[in-house]
């Protein structure tokens, strides 16, 4: 048996203590696309391919207790952790318009860094 040392739990199998200790830990995989996070990173890919509809996503892992704050850039509004774009009222049409161009890119930039 494999005994936790921060709690009574005990376990058959050592790969279950280890996914366990995450807990005490504070281990956790965040969403890249919404603030939610998980203790585990099947839940978070579960979550990803139910909500947000896609597959093979590399986790991001963070402590639960710190969070990462970015101070919002004056004139634009925060759509997602990390996702920035223009204060700028809708446009009426289905044509891209340089405020579309500007969110895409924003978007782009931020899922390429990490």
């Amino acid at each position: 048996m494999f005994k936790c040392e921060q709690c009574p739990s005990t376990f058959t199998r050592k790969g279950n203590l280890t996914a366990h200790q995450k807990n005490h830990n504070g281990v956790r995989f965040s969403c890249t696309i919404c603030a939610s996070t998980f203790g585990y990173k099947t839940h978070l890919n579960r979550h990803m391919k139910n909500v947000h509809g896609v597959v093979n996503v590399p986790a991001q892992r963070q402590p639960a207790q710190q969070s990462v704050t970015r101070p919002t850039p004056q004139g634009h509004i925060q759509i997602a952790p990390g996702i920035f774009v223009p204060d700028v009222p809708a446009g009426g049409s289905n044509a891209a318009s340089d405020d579309d161009i500007i969110c895409m890119k924003a978007m782009d930039e931020f899922e390429n860094t990490g």
